[in-house]
């Protein structure tokens, strides 16, 4: 699950990134660049899912004739939501980070 799920839509995925860097080193930086595009839409995509649960979640705890049976739900599916979108912005800033490495990288292997 977490091999499938986790690390493939939700992680900074070096080894895609060291990958193309043997390949095609020319190409290394611009794969970086997809992969912060593709979390920052990620995480996005996953707060906008949570802000409207966390909502859901609200309305149904404060509706005027008492709590609702549906906030268990909207809460449980709030907070993975709102876990997923911190864990695709930590990949984004690890991708961030590892820009430098693979600039270096990339600059060596056009030395020789």
């Amino acid at each position: 699950m977490r091999e499938h799920l986790v690390e493939k839509y939700f992680r900074y995925r070096r080894r895609y990134v060291d990958h193309i860097l043997n390949e095609a080193p020319q190409r290394a930086l611009l794969a970086v660049v997809s992969e912060v595009a593709r979390l920052a839409f990620v995480a996005t995509g996953s707060t906008l899912c949570a802000l409207i649960l966390w909502f859901l979640t609200l309305g149904a705890l404060t509706k005027p004739s008492g709590w609702s049976a549906w906030s268990i739900p909207f809460a449980a599916l709030a907070a993975f939501a709102t876990l997923a979108a911190a864990g695709a912005l930590r990949g984004a800033l690890t991708a961030l980070f590892d820009r430098p490495r693979v600039a270096s990288l990339v600059a060596g292997s056009q030395r020789r």
